[in-house]
Order: structure tokens, then sequence, then C-alpha cells
């Protein structure tokens, strides 16, 4: 059944993809199609940074629209939705960043804060479908990775940011794009027994942001701190779990279904939960799961704790990894 879904999917995300560029004058595709074996592939940013691609900007309405619909068969529903709740942001915070001049993160002028300001790139070629290709969606605070292989398809790492986490004035005031990633965080450490407690908060310092930043492997090792699953009570494996979800949630149903699948598939017995930081509300934390597949990671520590940092990443499937060493092992084996 899944596999169908996989393939349904996969088939929907390709014929997206070739609309597009079907769409698009030459100069644009110019910007826009690289190499599946470019390291570009490798490339991404959260923070405000020029990125190779094209820039939604330069592109006409109906043109926009397409990259839109590859977000939304990409992400579920809820993930689509937050995806468009960040983009939207950036007006939010261009307008605070004009009113305290010398503003925050990437500075009061030296970035435009748009919802245009966002770059999409195409990694090898959709219309054959039996080789490796994918896109890359990003700008401030969203980083979308799907990379498409042998009928398989990998989005790590997935990222989210919020810049303000809640918005503090205007019409929209007390809105909180990443509600739920802090909440049950700071629900789980707070119903841990002092002990239990003490086992989980690695430092009263959070780190400044998430420790992998947007490098293209890193040291899991790391993270194998805090409190095991093991120590932990059912009621508190059940709040772990439910933090787990919102993450894997923000992947398209039959990518989440299957990634939920596999890791229950693998268990839980080394997956570690580690704080840093407060536990108390507007005041800087941040906190790690690392599971055998997987690692989360989240911050909020910057702007007074008001912006958050946020990203999954899967050790063997991050930029489709694991699906193109099958790949290469299988094509070279005929």
């Amino acid at each position: 059944m899944t596999i169908n879904n996989t393939e349904k999917l996969i088939k929907k995300i390709s014929n997206k993809l070739i609309g597009f560029l079907e769409n698009l004058d030459e100069n644009q595709k110019s910007k826009l199609i690289f190499d599946f074996s470019d390291d570009e592939r490798y490339v991404w940013y959260y923070t405000p940074h020029e990125q190779n691609g094209l820039l939604i900007f330069d592109m006409k309405p109906f043109q926009r629209n397409y990259v839109y619909d590859l977000m939304k068969l990409s992400y579920s529903i809820k993930g689509y939705e937050t995806s468009r709740s960040i983009i939207n942001l950036e007006t939010i915070l261009g307008d605070y960043e004009g009113r305290h001049a010398g503003g925050n993160e990437g500075g009061s002028g030296h970035w435009v804060r748009s919802s245009e300001r966002y770059w999409i790139a195409i990694f090898g070629d959709p219309y054959k479908s039996e080789s490796p290709w994918g896109f890359r969606i990003g700008g401030h605070h969203i980083g979308l990775t799907v990379n498409v292989i042998n009928k398989e398809i990998s989005i790590h790492p997935l990222f989210f940011g919020a810049n303000p986490a809640k918005i503090i004035d205007g019409p929209r005031k007390g809105f909180r794009t990443l509600a739920l990633e802090e909440d049950y965080g700071r629900e789980l450490i707070t119903s841990l027994t002092d002990e239990k407690r003490n086992k989980a908060i690695v430092s009263t310092v959070a780190h400044d942001d998430i420790l992998t930043v947007n490098y293209r492997t890193f040291d899991k090792e790391k993270f194998t701190q805090g409190i095991n699953f093991s120590d932990l009570s059912d009621s508190e494996r059940d709040k772990l779990l439910k933090l787990i979800d919102i993450y894997i949630n923000r992947f398209n149903d039959t990518i989440s279904h299957q990634y939920k699948l596999k890791i229950n598939q693998t268990g839980f017995e080394n997956t570690y939960f580690a704080w840093a930081g407060s536990i108390n509300e507007s005041q800087r934390h941040y906190y790690s799961i690392k599971h055998d597949n997987f690692l989360i990671e989240y911050d909020n520590t910057q702007n007074n704790a008001n912006h958050i940092h946020s990203v999954l990443r899967d050790f063997a499937s991050d930029y489709g990894e694991d699906l193109l060493a099958l790949h290469y092992k299988s094509s070279h084996s005929h």
C-alpha cells in the first residue's frame, strides 16, 4: 500500500516540477537547474543569505504558484500552513526593523525582508524518472530539501524557524508560528521529577543556535547526553513521542506515515532528550532529541528568546544519501 502511495506522490511532484519548467523562459531555467552530482545540492541556509537558484521575486504570479504547489505536495497540510506563516513573518519583521533602527538578525537595511525572497533550485532531470532528481526551496527560516531516487523520496534535512516566535504587536499580536515545538518541549521538561530533570538538563546556558547549523555532516555522538528513553515513565515517554510527532508531521502524510513505521521498527531504546538553558517561558532555551535514525534540534535564544530555529535531520537519509548509495550499488551490479 505505502509503496503505491509513495509512487503516486512522486508522480504528482514530478508532474508539477515538469509543468513548472515548461512555463519558464531560458534565462529563468539557466539560474535554476544543476546537475544532481553538483555539491550545490548539499547547500542550504536558514539565515538571511543569498542563495543559488531562481528567486520567487523573479517569477510571474502563475509561475510562483507552481513553487507553492510543490511545497503543498512536500509538506503536510499543517506543515504547508506553517511554512506560509514563516514566510509571512518576513513582512512583520521588516516593519519591526524599520521602526527599531539597528534591527536584529541580518540588521536593519542589510537584508530586504520580503515574502518573495525565497529561491528554488532543481537538481537532475525530473523528466528522467530512472535517474536521481530533486529540488530545494529555501530562504530565511525555510529549508526544504527533496530528493527522489529509485521510486523513493527523502525530505531531509527539514528546517523551520520563526522570528518573531511570538508576534509582539499589530493585528496579529500574540500569534505564535511554532507554538507546539516550544510548548510540548517545556511540558516534558517541567513534568520530570527533580532527579530526572537534572539528568535531562545538560547545561544551564542555552546554545546560541542549533549545533548542526547547516552542516552537510555532523558528529551524532555529540548528542548522546541528557535523559534516556528507558529512564522515563510511560506518561513522560508519551510526551516525548508527542513532541517527536510534531516534527515528523511536517512531512507529507505519506512520508510521515512511512517514517513513523521506520522509527517504530528501530525502537526508542537509544533515544536521548537533552535540554539546555531555562525551563521558564520567555527565557533562552534549547533541546535536542537523538534517536538511532534521526536528530531533532530546537533553540529559542536570539532576540530575547523570541526567535526559534528547529530542524529534523536523518543520519542516513539526509539529502537522500542512503537511497543514492543503494542506487549506485544496484546500477553498478548489473
